[in-house]
């Protein structure tokens, strides 16, 4: 797992829906960096569903994970930074062409579940590592020997609030969609 990496905004949602995050951060001692534009986005999870099936949205921070030094929100302020971001919008929202653009110049892994976002990232940079969320899960709960009912409640934070069902790609999706039917939990809406 690498120690530094840029993380889009709706991964830096999947880790703050976990309830974990620091646990999380220091277990696998990452430094995330997220751009300014993609920050602006970490605003909301959301609730599990009530007993008429409706789910809200509740605000969330990144602060606590910034105080403790895990987190650094960059802005574009290069010009080889500001190129591959135009290049990158040419093709992705700009909050995701942003952390496309950070990792790429920067020459750091970045931690995203998009498909497309992935795709791009490879066009434009080769060479870069991608990470998904479940990748930086699955780690974490080796690294901190979770237990089965720690699990299942990471994987039900997961679902409700980060809204996060099992990518269909992502080598961790089988662990996933199991941890998500032992909890009892639908992978899909």
């Amino acid at each position: 797992m690498p120690g530094r990496l840029v993380i889009d905004a709706c991964c830096t949602l999947n880790v703050l829906a976990t309830q974990i995050e620091i646990d999380i951060v220091r277990a696998c001692d990452l430094g995330l960096i997220i751009s300014d534009r993609a920050h602006g986005e970490t605003l909301y999870l959301h609730s599990p569903p009530d007993d008429d099936g409706v789910r809200l949205k509740r605000l969330v921070s990144t602060e606590h994970l910034r105080a403790a030094g895990h987190l650094e929100i960059r802005q574009l302020d290069t010009p080889a930074l500001v190129d591959a971001f135009v290049e990158c919008a040419e093709q992705l929202r700009d909050a995701d062409a942003s952390c496309v653009a950070l990792a790429g110049v920067l020459n750091l892994p970045l931690m995203t579940d998009d498909g497309k976002e992935k795709r791009v990232a490879r066009a434009i940079f080769p060479r870069i590592e991608l990470v998904s969320t479940l990748s930086v899960l699955h780690d974490t709960a080796r690294l901190l020997n979770l237990q089965e009912d720690d699990l299942l409640r990471l994987a039900a934070n997961l679902r409700w609030g980060g809204n996060f069902a099992p990518p269909r790609k992502d080598p961790h999706s089988s662990w996933y969609a199991d941890l998500l039917r032992k909890a009892g939990l639908p992978s899909a809406e």
